[in-house]
């Protein structure tokens, strides 16, 4: 277990939970992003959006979200998990929304910034996951 990151993903997530969700400064994405960059110390270099219809432009080209993410990740050095861990983000697939991404917490829970704000749920079906260290 990854004590070492409980405290520091506690506060990253009450501060999500007291700011409104903006597309390309705090959607799924950039949110995931900023965690792993907080704990990597060093940009990911996701693509950027200003829209929510930029966003779902961005993501059919590269063909879902979690390819857009794989292809960052890769470059980024980090390496697919079948057992996320607390910390570790990835890509699920909601069924309502789609494919979101997010952090994964203790036991099987995992958050999502949603627009109405942080979502802690059991995933039904994992996309991909990547270990954070």
């Amino acid at each position: 277990m990854r004590t070492e990151l409980a405290e520091p993903l506690r506060a990253f997530l009450d501060a999500a939970q007291e700011s409104e969700c903006v597309w390309g400064v705090s959607d799924c994405t950039r949110w995931a992003a900023d965690w792993v960059e907080q704990v990597r110390g060093r940009s990911l270099g996701l693509p950027c959006w200003s829209s929510r219809e930029e966003a779902y432009r961005r993501i059919a080209k590269a063909g879902s979200l979690e390819r857009l993410w794989s292809e960052k990740l890769a470059i980024f050095g980090m390496f697919e998990t079948g057992r996320p861990q607390l910390g570790d983000v990835g890509v699920i697939d909601t069924g309502r929304y789609g494919q979101v991404g997010g952090i994964f917490l203790h036991g099987e829970y995992f958050a999502w910034r949603a627009e109405t704000g942080v979502a802690f749920l059991v995933p039904r079906t994992i996309v991909k996951a990547w270990s954070i260290v």
